[in-house]
Protein backbone atom coordinates (compact mmCIF):
# COMPACT_ATOMS: atom_id res chain seq x y z
CA UNK A 1 0.00 0.00 0.00
CA UNK A 2 1.00 3.29 -0.38
CA UNK A 3 1.43 6.16 2.37
CA UNK A 4 -1.46 7.40 3.95
CA UNK A 5 -3.44 10.33 2.48
CA UNK A 6 -4.42 12.80 5.10
CA UNK A 7 -7.14 15.94 4.91
CA UNK A 8 -5.21 19.50 6.50
CA UNK A 9 -8.18 20.98 7.89
CA UNK A 10 -7.69 24.92 8.91
CA UNK A 11 -10.06 25.20 11.55
CA UNK A 12 -13.42 22.83 12.13
CA UNK A 13 -16.70 23.86 10.52
CA UNK A 14 -20.73 22.74 10.83
CA UNK A 15 -22.41 23.46 7.34
CA UNK A 16 -25.88 22.52 6.81
CA UNK A 17 -28.09 22.85 3.55
CA UNK A 18 -26.38 24.94 0.71
CA UNK A 19 -23.35 27.05 2.31
CA UNK A 20 -21.00 29.17 0.95
CA UNK A 21 -18.17 28.97 3.27
CA UNK A 22 -16.78 32.66 4.24
CA UNK A 23 -13.21 30.99 5.36
CA UNK A 24 -11.36 29.19 3.28
CA UNK A 25 -10.53 25.91 3.65
CA UNK A 26 -7.45 24.31 2.28
CA UNK A 27 -7.19 20.86 1.67
CA UNK A 28 -3.82 18.35 0.98
CA UNK A 29 -4.19 16.15 -1.76
CA UNK A 30 -1.80 13.26 -3.42
CA UNK A 31 -1.15 15.77 -6.62
CA UNK A 32 0.09 18.22 -4.49
CA UNK A 33 -2.33 21.05 -6.16
CA UNK A 34 -3.97 23.94 -4.07
CA UNK A 35 -7.16 23.00 -3.14
CA UNK A 36 -10.12 24.80 -1.44
CA UNK A 37 -13.44 23.63 0.13
CA UNK A 38 -15.97 26.31 -2.02
CA UNK A 39 -19.11 24.77 -0.57
CA UNK A 40 -20.85 21.85 1.07
CA UNK A 41 -24.57 21.69 -0.54
CA UNK A 42 -27.15 18.57 0.86
CA UNK A 43 -29.98 17.58 -0.91
CA UNK A 44 -31.90 16.35 1.88
CA UNK A 45 -34.93 14.64 -1.05
CA UNK A 46 -32.78 12.84 -2.97
CA UNK A 47 -29.61 12.36 -0.25
CA UNK A 48 -27.04 13.16 -1.80
CA UNK A 49 -24.05 15.83 -1.23
CA UNK A 50 -22.32 18.14 -3.24
CA UNK A 51 -18.37 19.28 -2.40
CA UNK A 52 -17.51 21.91 -4.43
CA UNK A 53 -13.92 22.82 -4.36
CA UNK A 54 -11.68 25.53 -6.26
CA UNK A 55 -8.78 24.01 -7.84
CA UNK A 56 -6.59 26.85 -9.88
CA UNK A 57 -4.64 24.54 -11.15
CA UNK A 58 -6.90 22.77 -13.43
CA UNK A 59 -6.52 26.17 -15.49
CA UNK A 60 -3.43 25.73 -17.04
CA UNK A 61 -2.14 22.37 -19.23
CA UNK A 62 1.49 23.30 -17.28
CA UNK A 63 -0.20 23.10 -13.80
CA UNK A 64 -3.29 20.63 -14.50
CA UNK A 65 -2.41 17.04 -13.16
CA UNK A 66 -3.16 13.87 -15.12
CA UNK A 67 -6.01 12.32 -15.51
CA UNK A 68 -4.86 9.40 -13.80
CA UNK A 69 -4.17 11.92 -10.49
CA UNK A 70 -7.27 14.30 -10.72
CA UNK A 71 -8.91 10.47 -10.14
CA UNK A 72 -7.13 9.77 -7.08
CA UNK A 73 -7.52 13.43 -5.59
CA UNK A 74 -11.54 13.07 -6.17
CA UNK A 75 -11.83 9.52 -4.15
CA UNK A 76 -9.64 11.51 -1.07
CA UNK A 77 -11.66 14.37 -1.48
CA UNK A 78 -14.68 12.25 -1.18
CA UNK A 79 -13.33 9.57 1.57
CA UNK A 80 -11.09 11.08 3.36
CA UNK A 81 -12.04 14.60 3.47
CA UNK A 82 -15.65 14.44 3.02
CA UNK A 83 -16.88 11.33 5.14
CA UNK A 84 -14.10 11.24 7.37
CA UNK A 85 -13.71 14.90 8.40
CA UNK A 86 -16.63 17.24 6.91
CA UNK A 87 -19.67 14.36 7.30
CA UNK A 88 -17.86 12.25 10.62
CA UNK A 89 -20.69 13.22 13.00
CA UNK A 90 -23.83 13.41 10.21
CA UNK A 91 -26.16 11.03 8.67
CA UNK A 92 -24.44 9.15 6.12
CA UNK A 93 -25.57 10.04 2.09
CA UNK A 94 -26.41 7.75 -0.34
CA UNK A 95 -24.14 9.65 -2.62
CA UNK A 96 -21.33 12.47 -2.47
CA UNK A 97 -20.56 14.51 -5.58
CA UNK A 98 -16.84 16.05 -5.49
CA UNK A 99 -16.23 18.85 -8.12
CA UNK A 100 -13.29 20.39 -8.89
CA UNK A 101 -13.40 24.29 -10.69
CA UNK A 102 -10.38 26.52 -11.55
CA UNK A 103 -12.19 29.32 -10.62
CA UNK A 104 -15.75 29.43 -8.73
CA UNK A 105 -19.01 29.15 -10.84
CA UNK A 106 -22.36 29.54 -9.59
CA UNK A 107 -23.70 26.24 -8.68
CA UNK A 108 -25.73 25.15 -11.91
CA UNK A 109 -24.39 27.43 -14.02
CA UNK A 110 -22.41 26.53 -17.29
CA UNK A 111 -19.23 28.00 -18.03
CA UNK A 112 -17.67 26.81 -20.75
CA UNK A 113 -14.39 29.32 -20.32
CA UNK A 114 -13.79 27.26 -16.82
CA UNK A 115 -12.35 24.00 -16.64
CA UNK A 116 -14.17 21.64 -14.13
CA UNK A 117 -13.95 18.12 -13.43
CA UNK A 118 -17.38 16.40 -11.42
CA UNK A 119 -17.39 12.84 -10.42
CA UNK A 120 -20.05 10.72 -8.32
CA UNK A 121 -19.33 8.78 -5.55
CA UNK A 122 -22.05 5.97 -3.87
CA UNK A 123 -21.27 5.77 -0.44
CA UNK A 124 -21.45 2.41 0.99
CA UNK A 125 -20.18 0.54 4.15
CA UNK A 126 -18.75 4.28 4.90
CA UNK A 127 -16.46 3.83 1.63
CA UNK A 128 -16.74 5.62 -1.42
CA UNK A 129 -17.25 3.82 -3.99
CA UNK A 130 -17.03 5.82 -7.77
CA UNK A 131 -19.80 5.49 -10.05
CA UNK A 132 -20.15 4.62 -13.03
CA UNK A 133 -22.05 6.95 -15.90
Amino acid sequence: MGKPIKAICALTLVVLGATPLAAQLSVEVPSGQAITLLEKRVDLDSDIVRLRFLAPDLASPLTRPSFEALGTDLEMLCSEFGLKTLLKDGPTPTQIVISLSAEPVDFGVMNADVEQVFEAFSVQNDTCMLEMF
